[in-house]
């Protein structure tokens, strides 16, 4: 039963998550020079001050509800971006002092989403061509 309610907890977070990216992205494409990409960084930003404050403040909260901060971090935030997660493991490697693992982490993530993203998408030009 407890996992169930843990997949309920995700799926509201992921669901209001979504919608506020989706706002957000419109917000930015509305004002004069707005795009997509703003969008986009804006919900990165937001989601890495999120995610941040979120962290701190459970670590410094006891009574910090386990179930609250799941479907915030792993649903809402994970739904808003997941560079908010990225951002947070790659702190979470620097502030261990892992410095090659984390240049490593940040290099790979950067380098293998590029380049998943350029191959899938010449793959799909190449079929539809």
């Amino acid at each position: 039963m407890s996992s169930w309610l843990n997949l309920a907890v995700v799926a509201v977070g992921g669901a209001l998550g979504s919608i506020a990216r989706y706002g957000i992205t419109l917000a930015m494409t509305s004002i004069p020079g707005g795009s997509s990409m703003i969008g986009t960084t804006a919900a990165n930003v937001a989601g890495c001050a999120a995610m941040g404050a979120l962290a701190e403040y459970s670590l410094l909260n006891d009574h910090f509800p386990p179930r609250l901060l799941l479907g915030l971090r792993v649903g809402f935030l994970g739904a808003l971006t997941t560079f908010s997660t990225f951002t947070a493991e790659s702190m979470l490697l620097a502030g261990e002092q892992r410095w090659p693992a984390a240049v490593f982490y940040v290099a790979a993530n950067l380098f293998l989403g590029w380049a998943a993203l350029f191959l899938m998408a010449n793959l799909v030009k190449g079929w539809l061509a």
